[in-house]
């Protein structure tokens, strides 16, 4: 897979669970019932208003060419998708939790390794 290819593709993901968790959060779940209070959805908006900025990182990274400032942002996705996976779990296997959380695991780890193989096969040879 390409570089661009992973960085748009993810760029879409981010910035459409950032948006849906800002205009809806309960239909996230985010591992809480859909009737929580009005605070804690307000609550929850803030981490998803982070997703915006790492979508638009992401998207503006797409062009770029091999570079110390790539390299990171690949390091950073695999990092922040293998976490995200691993909190998707476990609020999956937590009880009550909804089996449909399991998607989003795959879908994440997917991009994790994704992420780790593609950033890997693409570094930069320059040393800073």
């Amino acid at each position: 897979m390409k570089p661009k290819l992973l960085l748009t593709l993810s760029s879409i993901l981010i910035a459409l669970i950032g948006l849906l968790g800002l205009i809806l959060p309960a239909t996230t779940s985010y591992g809480f019932e859909v009737d929580t209070p009005d605070y804690l959805n307000a609550t929850a908006r803030i981490p998803f208003s982070l997703f915006i900025g790492l979508a638009l990182v992401n998207w503006f990274a797409r062009n770029a060419e091999a570079s110390k400032a790539r390299d990171a942002i690949f390091l950073g996705n695999t990092v922040g998708f293998a976490l995200w996976t691993i909190l998707v779990a476990l609020t999956v296997l937590s009880p009550g939790a909804q089996p449909a959380g399991w998607v989003a695991v795959v879908i994440n780890l997917i991009f994790a390794v994704a992420f780790f193989l593609v950033g890997r096969a693409n570094m930069s040879t320059g040393t800073s």
